[in-house]
């Protein structure tokens, strides 16, 4: 199909040389030169992708992005612009624009980024036109086919869009979702299902590891490196060669390192700690962050250049509570898994599933998992309505979603003990409310400890 994008630029020279260029290429291109034009052809037409300018003579880019996202919420638009400054890279992702294209860029790099997004655009059509016509049992199928459990037509969609991606074995993957949603299961199904399924498939939570140990794990180290260094040691990317890498919790990769790894992404070598010898690799790098990257860069916490390269593509998993049509089947599958741990035939009754899909689930998978088997090992051979604690499953916004966690990273100091304090009455323990925050326990504590 031929895509349309729309050029929103008030340098006639630019629209010329880009809109011939992508024409060649077989783009249909609206162009204009104001953003209230723009947002009156897009009240008018579809576009696979807006082309932003970022200083424009009404208001600046990162505030058109804006007005533009909120009229049209799922509009991809891409900032195209010489203004490379930190500030304009960061103003403009936080007004929630895909990518941040210099004008200067080779005609060969502009058409690469506008296809990536053109066939996320693509992507987004099937998936809508395909929901729409599927029965439980077909999203059932789908679902199984990548290992996991339901029948919402989200995640069919999500196991169609798996299923497709594992088949390109070299791009890497972004996966986003809350705690507990399966990201490390759908980072597997990705590798299980892709033609390096006979390699190895390597985990690392870049979280639960020591930042100075963290570089050692990934990339190895040699001999009298740093102090315990006393054998030489394979890394996590050599170990991983042929197959797959999965790098969770990417958000919380220190500075120092991310450098590191964009070498690897760019150049697939890796160096290990106290050597001076590259090793040439031959991986996929999936990641997975229940954080919002594009925060992180606006923070400049999180390189910009290294969240692109990682979020060739984008996987995201819905939370728990917005495919409520998964919880009788994911009930089903634990009953039967603790039912079997333990020797046991016991179920729950029909009127307590009702009760269960009235809750919001913040743990999401991992915690109906929980309480399946609470109840299970806890109540008679049938979970009655009776049996559950009706406060708890009430809805409740306990857990923060994403755009809340992101909200808890730019709070004032005062703000975020209250935040946090307020979590820890809602979810019982300090532990479970840094795990809901995105932050470590540690971190926990001592914000909590410079309270005045």
């Amino acid at each position: 199909m031929q895509h349309r994008l729309l050029m929103v630029d008030d340098d006639l020279k630019n629209i010329k040389a880009v809109k011939g260029y992508l024409e060649r290429c077989g783009f249909s291109l609206s162009v204009c030169q104001r953003v209230s034009e723009a947002i009156d052809i897009l009240s008018k037409d579809e576009f696979a992708l807006v082309l932003l300018d970022y200083h424009m003579p009404e208001t600046m880019g990162d505030v058109a992005a804006s007005m533009i996202r909120d009229k049209f919420p799922n509009q991809q638009v891409a900032m195209l612009s010489c203004d490379l400054t930190r500030d304009a890279v960061k103003q403009s992702l936080r007004a929630g624009a895909v990518d941040f294209i210099e004008k200067s860029s080779s005609p060969e790099e502009i058409l690469k980024r506008v296809q990536l997004y053109c066939e996320r655009y693509d992507t987004l059509l099937k998936t809508i036109r395909k929901s729409s016509n599927r029965s439980k049992n077909e999203n059932q199928k789908l679902i199984e086919s990548i290992g996991l459990i339901g029948q919402s037509s989200l995640m069919a969609d999500l196991a169609l869009k798996v299923q497709k991606l594992a088949a390109v074995s070299d791009v890497s993957v972004l996966i986003r979702g809350e705690s507990g949603t399966g990201k490390e299961r759908i980072a597997r199904a990705l590798h299980d299902l892709s033609p390096r399924r006979m390699k190895p498939f390597i985990a690392i939570n870049c979280a639960a590891i020591p930042r100075e140990l963290l570089e050692s794990e990934l990339f190895g180290h040699k001999k009298g490196s740093f102090t315990g260094a006393i054998n030489d040691r394979e890394g996590k990317f050599s170990a991983a060669n042929g197959g797959t890498i999965f790098l969770d919790e990417i958000g919380d990769m220190p500075m120092e390192l991310q450098s590191k790894l964009l070498r690897v992404l760019q150049e697939r070598v890796v160096e290990p700690v106290g050597s001076a010898i590259s090793k040439k690799i031959d991986v996929r790098v999936l990641s997975a962050t229940h954080k919002n990257l594009q925060t992180l860069v606006a923070n400049e916490i999180f390189r910009a250049d290294l969240m692109f390269r990682l979020n060739a593509v984008e996987v995201s998993i819905p939370a728990l509570r917005e495919r409520l049509d998964d919880i009788e089947p994911l009930v089903e599958h634990f009953t039967e898994v603790f039912n079997k741990k333990y020797g046991k035939s016991k179920y729950f009754q029909r009127r307590t599933l009702e009760i269960l899909r009235k809750y919001t689930w913040p743990g999401n998978v991992r915690e109906l998992d929980n309480v399946i088997e609470k109840h299970l090992v806890e109540c008679d051979d049938v979970v009655t309505p009776d049996d559950i604690d009706l406060s708890l499953y009430q809805s409740r916004d306990v857990v923060p979603s994403e755009t809340k966690l992101s909200e808890f990273e730019e709070l004032q100091q005062k703000d975020k003990i209250e935040f946090i304090q307020k979590t820890i009455q809602q979810v019982g323990t300090k532990a479970e409310a840094a795990r809901r925050l995105g932050i470590k326990p540690t971190h926990l504590q001592y914000l909590l400890n410079c309270r005045s």
